[in-house]
């Protein structure tokens, strides 16, 4: 499959199920507004040919102007968190993502005959898993899923020094990064259908137990 292929299909489902009333339960606390600003801007710069090394004695890595602005998107959702703790936290959570992230893309490049669905997929669908495990609000998964899926390449290019370079905006990473918002999104709507069930299951036994439900 060419690459953005995926990106483009994730979009169009995201787009059909906001508008059919399921936004709600898909981004609940990013509007319209902002979902709106962030798809055509970032649209626009996908056409524009400008990469940048942000360190080009050390790592090879290029970044895309098209992601810039996710990352400080990102970024800002730190920043609003509630609490230092809890922005530690968070930070943390990006961080074991981008170990994950960065150590699979090395790992597959020696070998990728064993993989659990796609080679390119693997990684950002494990790690958007850990990231719907990790919290259930949307705009901190975002956050997580941006810095893990930057550091996570980043790593990727330390680890193979010489042999590989992160090219983060371009097309297939896109790709690896709505893969694992797609799946964030969908192990925490999982995650919380379960817990309602069960709850919902206990109480019903309370009751054929002679007891009265809370």
């Amino acid at each position: 499959m060419n690459p953005g292929y995926v990106s483009i299909w994730i979009l169009i489902i995201l787009f059909i199920l906001i508008a059919t009333g399921w936004k709600p339960y898909l981004a609940p606390d990013i509007s319209r507004r902002t979902m709106a600003f962030l798809g055509i801007i970032t649209a626009l710069l996908l056409n524009v040919s400008l990469w940048w090394s942000p360190f080009p004695q050390q790592i090879q890595a290029q970044l895309h102007v098209s992601s810039c602005l996710f990352i400080l998107a990102g970024f800002m959702t730190y920043i609003d968190s509630e609490d230092w703790s809890y922005k530690g936290y968070l930070l943390l959570c990006a961080v074991m993502i981008a170990v994950i992230w960065g150590f699979i893309r090395k790992m597959y490049s020696y070998d990728p005959i064993f993989h659990w669905v796609d080679p390119r997929w693997d990684a950002p669908l494990l790690c958007g898993m850990f990231c719907g495990a990790f919290t259930s609000r949307v705009k901190h998964q975002f956050g997580m899923i941006v810095w893990g899926a930057v550091l996570g390449e980043i790593l990727n290019a330390v680890l193979q020094a010489g042999i590989y370079t992160a090219y983060i905006g371009s097309l297939s990473w896109w790709d690896s990064f709505w893969i694992a918002m797609a799946a964030a999104r969908l192990f925490s709507l999982l995650l919380k259908s379960i817990r309602l069930g069960v709850s919902k299951l206990s109480g019903m036994l309370w009751q054929i137990k002679g007891g009265r439900s809370s």
